[in-house]
């Protein structure tokens, strides 16, 4: 589970951030990664408030969760722009 989950919130927003530039919705990827990284922050944050168990629950929620589907939203969005791009240089639409 400690390489699934990670895996999955990496894949999954590297597969909304290219479809969402592909279809010209590009806005919603840095706006996906400014919310994923205030989430991050926040959890961070949270777990330096709290002792023992919680706090652990809280970094290996930023650092397994959401710092995996930061990259993965700003990587899909850069595929999916290069993609996009790619087609219009040849006049593919």
């Amino acid at each position: 589970m400690v390489y699934v989950m990670p895996l999955l919130c990496f894949v999954i927003p590297l597969i909304l951030g290219v479809v969402a530039v592909r279809n010209r919705v590009g806005w919603v990827v840095p706006l996906a990664a400014l919310l994923l990284a205030m989430l991050m922050v926040w959890a961070i944050w949270t777990g330096r408030q709290h002792q023992g168990w919680d706090a652990i629950g809280y970094g290996i929620f930023a650092a397994l969760m959401a710092a995996p589907a930061i990259l993965g939203v700003l990587i899909g969005g850069g595929i999916g722009w290069w993609r996009r791009w790619r087609r219009a240089a040849r006049g593919d639409g």
